[in-house]
């Protein structure tokens, strides 16, 4: 293992100007798009062609990718499938791949979620919105007589070819030149990278999402109308979120001119389908609301999508009642998530660059904690924000 060459992207980022910033994110959508390009048989995991000695466990790379035959799509191997479970437990259970079509990817990921959920029966989301196990099944058994339909759908078939992507690029990943803070010389942290459909893998680099209100498409971000009225923190934040914005334009547009597969495979495609996929495979982790709001959006948009079939799959007035009161509590468990990581500078993992004064974040943590109990105190009891907050104190 090498050391990895330069200097890591969030040492130097505030020192980058505005135009040096747009040329690294060229840059960066120029490297996607050469990852995009690799042509794989399946989906799976990359592995040495030799560390699988069972031929139908792996689907050999075509020639004029891998000319020497070192290669091949094995299982998947990300922690997902692996972590806190035992082989003797998953493999009777789940296909773990290669998977040559997207219907048995699919249908993969939801043998996952099946028996994860009944091994690990509650993920890191309270009880309520986890749901019981037969929830699970039931929501997941309704999605699989889905996937043969929606599998041959061409808006999503001709947007999920197998595709390897680094799928956690923050800027603690990206290491640039010492001399040349627009180069970007190596990406680490590889170890969970998937060969996944380019729906699921094209996403926004952590680094460079986009601020709450962002509007995708021609519009150039703007400072609020009302600028010049604002005090000095509000001008700061606007600024602040103005520039966000302005990186995450940056990426948008660089990505529909140099990656322009990944831009209809990211823009161009029904939200709840690649939600649906992104889903499946983990109501162990995140509950069952979420998907169970995109099969809901799927049913309503049925015949707008262009399915001439009847729907396979209903939902009753009351289901669509008693799910929207249990959405709008996912939905601020979920700003809760999002609040703790924006304002802590961290990921959904927590993650905190080296050089950062640990014990500072644990008293921001705190402080942090406190002050959303105190928002939340008319409509919550602070026992539930609690259980509700990502982070340890």
């Amino acid at each position: 293992m090498e050391k990895a060459p330069g200097i890591q992207l969030f040492k130097v980022w505030d020192d980058i100007t505005e135009a040096d910033r747009l040329n690294l994110i060229k840059g960066l959508t120029q490297l996607e798009n050469q990852l995009a390009a690799i042509r794989f048989p399946a989906y799976g995991s990359l592995y040495f062609r030799h560390s699988i000695s069972k031929a139908s466990e792996r689907i050999l790379l075509d020639p004029s990718v891998d000319p020497t035959g070192l290669f091949c799509v094995g299982p998947a191997c990300g922690p997902s499938w692996t972590d806190g479970i035992s082989p003797a437990d998953i493999q009777p259970d789940i296909d773990a791949g290669p998977w040559p079509t997207l219907l048995k990817f699919g249908l993969g990921l939801i043998q996952r979620s099946i028996a994860r959920t009944r091994l690990r029966p509650a993920g890191n989301i309270i009880p309520l919105l986890h749901g019981a196990v037969q929830h699970h099944v039931s929501i997941l058994n309704a999605t699989e007589k889905l996937l043969p339909i929606l599998t041959k759908h061409p808006p999503l078939l001709e947007r999920s070819r197998p595709t390897i992507w680094h799928t956690d690029l923050h800027m603690g990943n990206i290491f640039v030149s010492q001399e040349d803070h627009t180069q970007i010389l190596c990406l680490i942290d590889w170890q969970s990278t998937s060969i996944s459909p380019l729906f699921l893998q094209a996403r926004w680099p952590a680094f460079l999402s986009p601020p709450e209100g962002y509007r995708e498409g021609p519009e150039h971000p703007k400072l609020p109308e009302n600028f010049d009225d604002l005090d000095v923190d509000e001008k700061n934040i606007a600024l602040f979120e103005k520039d966000r914005a302005t990186s995450a334009k940056a990426y948008e547009v660089a990505t529909y001119l140099n990656n322009h597969d990944a831009y209809t495979a990211r823009w161009e495609v029904f939200d709840p389908l690649r939600e649906l996929f992104s889903r499946i495979g983990d109501t162990w982790d995140d509950g069952i609301v979420p998907l169970r709001t995109c099969l809901i959006r799927i049913v309503e948009y049925w015949e707008h999508m262009g399915f001439s079939d009847p729907c396979p799959i209903c939902f009753t007035s009351a289901e669509i009642v008693s799910h929207e009161k249990q959405f709008s509590e996912y939905i601020q468990w979920h700003e809760i998530q999002n609040f703790a990581q924006k304002y802590l500078d961290t990921d959904a993992e927590g993650w905190i660059p080296p050089g950062v004064d640990w014990a500072k974040k644990r008293l921001q943590n705190k402080a942090l904690l406190e002050l959303i109990i105190e928002r939340l105190k008319s409509q919550k009891p602070e026992g539930e924000v609690r259980r509700m907050w990502p982070f340890p104190l």
